[in-house]
């Protein structure tokens, strides 16, 4: 039975061992193919250069559904420019509530019904899952990734005058890893999150360009990560996601 380990004792960026095999396939199937961006008539954001401006460490802005489609449209165009090739992030936290359709959907119908109940109807972040992003690249032979996702997060806070960390992987350091019976340690979080099943009922934002993915990580996982960092505002979303 696989065991499960704090990330703060694994350190923190993560630089553990590689995922075994088995885990590999299930975190990373065959690679996909380059693809070319869809054509369209919007031309490209200008790439984040270094200018007198610089993002304010945290972001302060509220950003709701049609915001964060918006600013991650913007993000997946400089994405395409960086890596040439579709991306995939694993995310949780608020946005997820707001992203996922099905979710959203329930959370407008409990306030339509339940006015008194807590709603969310913003975040000031995207929480992503860093430390297994670089292992999928360097897997898949993408050099540089760390520095090129921060150099695109960055040029989306300067473009929409946000804070630094409106995408940022900050809870990493928390997150549990786990060790397989051949004693190999791997994030279960992530592999749980891309397994076929959960991309499926999960994915909560596709680009307009197809140039990136989100995928929620899975509910039960959720609900573990709320009840750990429980704030006010995490009550309603646990509600929502035991529905």
């Amino acid at each position: 039975m696989a065991t499960l380990t704090m990330g703060a004792q694994a350190g923190h960026p993560w630089s553990g061992p590689s995922f075994p095999h088995h885990i590999q396939q299930i975190m990373n199937p065959s690679p996909q193919p380059q693809a070319q961006a869809p054509h369209t008539h919007a031309a490209t954001p200008n790439l984040y250069h270094a200018s007198p401006f610089q993002p304010r460490p945290r972001n302060d802005v509220d950003l709701d559904r049609d915001r964060l489609i918006t600013l991650l449209n913007h993000f997946s165009q400089l994405l395409a420019a960086q890596f040439n090739r579709p991306l995939r992030l694993v995310v949780h936290g608020g946005a997820c509530m707001l992203l996922h359709p099905g979710v959203y959907q329930l959370s407008k119908e409990q306030q339509h019904y339940l006015p008194t109940l807590p709603h969310r109807k913003s975040t000031r972040d995207v929480d992503y899952i860093h430390r297994s992003f670089l292992i999928e690249m360097a897997q898949l032979g993408v050099q540089n990734a760390a520095e090129k996702l921060k150099h695109c997060i960055l040029a989306t806070a300067q473009h929409f005058n946000l804070g630094a960390d409106w995408m940022n992987s900050d809870a990493d350091i928390a997150l549990p890893m786990a060790t397989a019976p051949n004693g190999m340690t791997y994030d279960p979080i992530y592999a749980a999150s891309v397994n076929p099943n959960n991309i499926e009922l999960h994915t909560i934002f596709r680009s307009a360009n197809g140039m990136l993915t989100l995928i929620s990580v899975t509910p039960f996982w959720a609900v573990a990560l709320k009840l750990v960092r429980y704030s006010p505002q995490d009550a309603s979303d646990i509600c929502l996601l035991l529905r």
